[in-house]
C-alpha cells in the first residue's frame, strides 16, 4: 500500500498530532508513506508532482472532494478526510496498528511568498453556468475550450471565498476555508443565499465602472 499525506503546512487545518500519528504507525508497519507539504501549492505551483501522488492508494488530506478534483478523479485513489477523522478512526480505516513510539516527522518546509489559496471545482457537480467566471474580479477562472478551469490560482486573493457562495451548485471549493457551505464539507448541494445572489449582480453591476486590482498580501 502506497500512502501520501497532506501536512496542510500554510493554514494547519490537518491536527499535526494526526499526521505525527498516522505517519509514524505507517512507517513501523514498513508500508510506503510520504508527506506532501501542502497539496494545494503542489497543484498549483508544482503540477508534474500530481501524477505521483495520484498514483497512490490512499491520500489523505482536507477535503476528500477537492483532492479528488486535484488528482483527476482517478478512481483508484482512496480519499480520506484528514481534517475531520481522528487518529484511531484513521488507523482502522487503513487497518494499522498505532505506533509503538509516535515521533513528530520532518519534511521539506515550502516558501512561504505565496499562500496556496485559489478555488477547486468538482467537476461532479459543475454544470458550467460560468457564473464564476463572471463574478471573479481577479482573472482565476477562465473557459477552455468550452469548460471553466483555474487557470490563475495565484490571482485569487486570499481568504476570499466569495465567488463559492454563489455557485448554484457547491461545485467550487476553497478546501482550507472553516466555512462548511464552500470548503467542500457538504455532502448535498445549497441554492445560493439571496444575499449572495444580490452580492453577484451588484458586483455585475460594480465591475462595469471599476477595475480592480488583487491586494498585495
Amino acid at each position: 500500500m502506497i500512502i501520501r499525506l497532506c501536512a496542510c503546512q500554510f493554514y494547519r487545518r490537518v491536527s499535526q498530532a494526526t499526521l505525527a500519528a498516522v505517519y509514524s504507525a505507517a512507517k513501523e508497519a514498513e508500508i510506503d508513506c510520504e508527506i506532501v507539504p501542502d497539496l494545494c501549492f503542489t497543484s498549483a505551483k508544482e503540477p508534474e508532482k500530481l501524477a505521483e501522488i495520484a498514483a497512490a492508494d490512499v491520500v489523505l488530506a482536507c477535503q476528500p472532494r477537492a483532492v479528488r478534483s486535484l488528482l483527476g478523479f482517478k478512481e483508484t485513489v482512496r480519499c480520506i478526510d484528514f481534517r475531520s477523522s481522528s487518529p484511531a478512526e484513521i488507523l482502522a480505516a487503513l487497518s494499522l496498528s498505532p505506533a509503538k513510539k509516535v515521533e513528530e516527522p520532518a519534511y521539506m518546509v515550502l516558501p512561504d511568498d505565496w499562500i496556496p489559496w485559489f478555488p477547486v471545482i468538482d467537476a461532479d457537480r459543475c454544470v458550467q453556468c460560468k457564473k464564476c467566471v463572471d463574478f471573479c474580479m481577479f482573472g482565476v477562472y477562465s473557459v477552455e475550450p468550452d469548460k471553466v478551469c483555474v487557470t490563475r490560482p495565484d490571482a485569487c486573493k486570499t481568504d476570499c471565498p466569495a465567488c463559492a457562495r454563489i455557485c448554484p451548485k457547491n461545485a467550487i471549493i476553497f478546501p482550507k476555508s472553516e466555512e462548511e457551505l464552500v470548503n467542500g464539507s457538504l455532502t448535498e448541494s445549497v441554492a445560493p443565499s439571496s444575499e449572495a445572489k444580490k452580492s453577484f449582480a451588484e458586483r455585475l453591476r460594480h465591475r462595469k465602472t471599476v477595475r480592480l486590482f488583487k491586494e498585495d498580501d
